[in-house]
């Protein structure tokens, strides 16, 4: 399964219908901070979560979010993510990840 890092940023990303990549993405939750959807095509993209994985021996340590992205059916849609504090609302948004994804037939 490929992998979108930040490095992708502001990228296209080809993939194909059915086909599964992987956004992971450094996040420290212990701040409060952590990755979320911001915008996507349902219509066109699947974009759910999976399992982050942090560093349980060190407290406070930072860890990978990670995201699952799957083409439902051939188009393009710019996916942003937020680095925010999701109860403080849209003024704490302190990063974004952006990119398009192209999927192909």
């Amino acid at each position: 399964m490929a992998s979108i890092t930040p490095a992708d940023a502001g990228t296209s990303v080809t993939m194909g219908v059915g086909e599964t990549l992987t956004i992971s993405l450094p996040e420290n939750a212990t701040t409060g901070y952590r990755w979320d959807v911001e915008h996507y095509d349902p219509a066109l993209l699947d974009l759910e979560p999976a399992p982050a994985s942090y560093d349980a021996e060190d407290v406070g340590a930072a860890g990978i979010a990670r995201f699952r992205l799957t083409g439902r059916k051939k188009g393009q849609s710019d996916v942003a993510l937020k680095y925010w504090r999701h109860w403080e609302g849209e003024a704490s948004i302190i990063e974004r990840f952006r990119f398009r994804a192209v999927v192909t037939g």
